[in-house]
This record gives structure tokens, sequence and C-alpha cells, in this order.
């Protein structure tokens, strides 16, 4: 299937035996594979972890994975994997992995390795990388001569092998090196106890602050930027604080014959991340969760998404928090989102086709929205008329001093927005924009009540929990209706495709009790904007 795929060398089991050979997994909760392919590695990782019995415990292993190949990527997340991102090289996290493990590209492994040791020099962590051996044994370039004092400097244990790929689902006669490394955690410093020291001995020095945060139009890259600082922060904070935590501990204690002052009992000071241990990953979840919850919230993003989206979206953000919040991952989220906008906008035009109907048939009101006709082999049809009345109050509280009109509450801006936006897809565009929350801002200062002037019409706000709705563009009112009741199979199949001339008799008596001979040729010579269809997704995005 991968022939073509150059560089892609699937991993036989046996030499990802001898990778793990030495990986105690109890020890070990984070793994980035970087070049993850089909996933064979991450396979051979939970198959070993599982529990031989149930009396084992399985190690809680959180596993991320990168791959460049789309299809790889599909095959990843059908296994139910987490892909994290696409290029290695590109991928900037600060996510700490206790254990990189990776069979990178053989023409590419030199700055793969490379990338992964500079990784884990941040925060200590394990490597298993197989790599071609030639890149070890003839380092005639800067980058592999780099490469190679690295793993003398860290005592790489590094293992040559020959013909592990002759027999392997993709064969090559490569030699390749095993490369295992462990590379220490850096030493803990406190520039905040290093800083008390200075000032007990009068050489405190204080840096001069610059903010160079520039400001930036684009809403993503400057949100991004935003969480890299926040983020860099956190982290920071959480590293002073572990390399200040031996200075404070709980218990105090002399050596009377030397005189030498230890300390012990853990930390005075706490620190958590909401009810789990404060470590760099529970903070970098957390903060990633803060911002896909901020950018669901924020109009900027979401603005084309009605309301029962938006909240499906929101419920995902646990999930998200595994994932970088990053221009890449974005970029693929807002794919996601537009390719799922058609369907979640026509199944809420219908649901608003329900609700201006038979929804609210309790209020007596309400049984004038609607006008009845003789439906495609059924009696119960109807088509909304121009004025429609919903149960959605601007007003509250009218009991108490502080109560009286505001059609800005949360609810009735929502309600309003879900019906301006199945209206804007329906419409196509042609309607010039009415900024809504601004309008029914300067309603509520001015307690105007009646006829406020939105987009598509006008709503007023009765005191007995009512909005009279009022349509100004018929002819799109006309498709909203074609729309709900084509949906509802109330209108004959043929509806739009055949000329009135040419339908049977019982087609043509649904069409005259819906609209009449004159006004279904008038559909029929304007159907493309009439008969509304699935619209390719990035219109949307308009």
């Amino acid at each position: 299937m991968f022939e073509n795929t150059k560089d892609f060398y699937p991993t036989p089991y046996n030499l990802i035996e001898k990778m793990l050979s030495t990986v105690n997994f109890y020890m070990i909760k984070s793994i980035l594979e970087p070049s993850a392919g089909k996933g064979d590695i991450v396979d051979a990782i939970r198959k070993k972890t599982a529990p031989q019995s149930r009396w084992d415990q399985e190690p809680r292993l959180d596993i991320d994975c990168i791959e460049i190949n789309s299809d790889l990527r599909h095959i990843l997340t059908g296994k139910g994997y987490r892909v994290v991102h696409d290029d290695f090289l590109t991928y900037d996290t600060m996510k700490e992995y206790d254990l990189i493990i990776m069979n990178p590209p053989f023409s590419n492994g030199c700055n793969h390795l490379t990338r992964a040791l500079t990784m884990q020099e941040a925060s200590g962590g394990a490597i298993i990388c197989l790599l071609n051996a030639e890149t070890l044994r003839n380092p005639c370039t800067n980058e592999r001569l780099a490469l190679v004092r690295k793993l003398e400097e860290y005592h790489a244990d590094i293992q040559y092998m020959s013909d592990t790929f002759s027999n392997a689902e993709r064969k090559t006669d490569v030699e390749i090196a095993l490369i295992k490394v462990n590379i220490p955690a850096p030493a803990k410093k406190s520039f905040i106890f290093d800083k008390l020291v200075r000032a007990r001995d009068e050489e405190c020095v204080v840096p001069e602050y610059e903010d160079t945060q520039l400001a930036e139009n684009d809403l993503i890259r400057t949100i991004v930027r935003q969480y890299k600082l926040e983020m860099a922060a956190g982290i920071q904070l959480i590293k002073e604080y572990r390399a200040m935590a031996p200075h404070i501990m709980r218990s105090y204690e002399k050596d009377p014959s030397t005189g030498e002052v230890t300390q012990s009992g853990g930390c005075v000071l706490s620190l958590t991340v909401g009810k789990e241990p404060g470590t760099v990953n529970n903070f970098i979840r957390e903060i990633r969760g803060k911002y896909w919850e901020a950018l669901f919230n924020n109009p900027k993003f979401i603005g084309v998404l009605t309301e029962n989206l938006r909240r499906e979206y929101c419920k995902r953000i646990n999930e998200l928090k595994d994932y970088e919040f990053s221009l890449h991952n974005i970029y693929e989220l807002k794919i996601e989102m537009c390719r799922s906008i058609n369907q979640g906008v026509e199944d809420t035009i219908i649901s608003l086709f329900d609700e201006f109907s038979h929804k609210y048939s309790y209020y007596d009101e309400t049984s004038n929205n609607i006008h009845y006709y003789n439906g495609w082999k059924t009696n119960k049809s109807w088509f909304i008329n121009k004025k429609v009345i919903i149960p959605l109050t601007g007003y509250h509280n009218l009991q108490y001093s502080f109560g009286g009109f505001d059609p800005t509450r949360y609810d009735v801006i929502r309600k309003l927005q879900d019906i301006e936006k199945c209206l804007n897809y329906l419409d196509g565009g042609l309607t010039d924009a009415v900024d809504l929350e601004a309008t029914l801002k300067a309603a509520k200062e001015e307690q105007q009540t009646k006829n406020i002037k939105l987009k598509y019409g006008s709503v007023t706000f009765y005191k007995k929990g009512t909005c009279h709705i009022v349509f100004e563009n018929e002819e799109l009112l006309k498709k909203f209706n074609i729309f709900g009741s084509q949906h509802k199979g109330w209108l004959p199949p043929s509806y739009g495709k055949k000329r009135y001339s040419d339908m049977d008799p019982e087609e043509q008596a649904v069409v005259d009790s819906f609209e009449g001979e004159k006004a279904y040729n008038e559909v029929i010579n304007n159907a493309p904007y009439y008969l509304c269809q699935s619209e390719d997704w990035t219109r949307l995005l308009a």
C-alpha cells in the first residue's frame, strides 16, 4: 500500500522487542512516537503493557504520536491513537516526555534524533532511536559531527545491526544503529532563592523589563502567542517551586557532631493544578483546556456555528487538552468544524421550522404562526406565516425593583443569533448585515420594545413572555418554507424538478394547495435560489 511512500519502513516486531527490552514502563508515564507510521511501535507498547491477569496493574501511559503522511495519520486515528502533529521537526511544545521512541526516516534521521535530544535536554528523559548506521559511521557534515559528539557526551548505548529489515514488511539492506540514551534532568536552580542570597550580601541586581509583545490583528496568531506566554510563565513557576522546595522542608535538624544542617519531611508548601499534583504536564493540560474553551467562546472563531454545534464542540474540551494549542491543530479543527456545519445548520433549520409551528402549540397565539395545506401523502402539512410568535421574553423579574426590559440577555441573543444564522445559510449572503447585539443593546438603552429592526425583519417583546417576529423578506421566508416542507416530505419528490404542466394530477393538487401554479413557476424559473442544496462548506467561512 505504501510502496511509493519515501522512507516508510515499518519496524519489524523482533526489532521493536529489542528497542523495548530495557524499558521499565512502571517508571514511564509520557511517551512520544514522532515517526509513528501505522503504529507498529505503539501497538507493541500497548501489547507489552496490557495486564496479563485481572490482578495485574496496567501502567497509565500518556502516548502522543506524530506522523507526516496523511494516510498513515488516518490509520493511527482509526486505531484510537492520539496524533498531535504532522511534522516532528516543526513540533513546538513544552510538554515533557519520559521517553521518545522512534524509527525516523533513514534519509533524515540525523535531524530527527538531534531534535529529540534537544527536547529531552530541556527536562531530561530517555530516547530510543533506530538510525541509518551511515549517519554515525560517516559523520561527513557538521550536523552529523554535532550529533556524534552529543551521543558521546551522554554516553549513549549504540548497537549496530545488519539485515534487520531484510525480511521486514518493506525490505532494505541498510545497516542500522539502535541507540539508547538517557539524558539527565537539568540541575534545579531557583532564581528566587539565588536572588535572596544576593540581597543578603547586598549584591542584588534588578534586571530591566522590556515589553516586546506586539499587537497582532490576526485573532488566532494573537491567542496562540498569549497561550505560549502564559504557558512559559506557568512552567517557570513550577520549576522555581521544584528548585525552592528542598530549602523549605518540614523538618530542620542539625547534626551535633558535624554541625551539618539537614532538612526533610516534605515541602511545607504544596503545588497543585486543580485537584492534581502540580506537574508540568498537568499544568499544560489545564492551560490547553482554558485556551480551547476561550476559542469556542470567541464570536470571531465560532461565528458560523449554531448554538447546538458550539455546545457539541465545547464538550470536546477535555479531549483537546491532550493536543497542543497550535496554529496547525486549530487549522485542522477549523476544517473539521466547517465540514460539519452544513448538516448542523440544516438540522437547526428544521428544528426552527418545528419551533415556529407546533412546538409551542400550548400557546393560543402560536396557532397563527402557520397556514395549513394538503401535503404529499399527509394532511399534517403547513408553512410558516410572515408573522410568528414564540416564547422568548425580553422582560425579567418584574416583581422586583431591579426587573425590567432587557433584550440583551444570553438566551434572547443566542436564539435570535441562531435564527439569523439559519437565514444566512438560506439567503447565501445576499442581505446586508446588521449588528444584532448592538441593535438589541440600543433597544435596551432606549427601552424600545416594539418593531426592533434586525437583519431579516423586526421583533417585538411583550411582558407576558412572548416575542413577535415579522419577516420582511418574503422570498427568503418562502425558501425557508420550501426547505422545511421538502425535508418533512410534505412536497412531492418531483417538486422543483418538473414543470407544473409535466406533473400528474396528485402532484399538481399539492402544489395548488401549497402555493399555486403561478408561484410554483417562479420557483422553477429561479431554482438555484429557492431550492437549497448542501453548499460547499467553505462558503460558510466567508
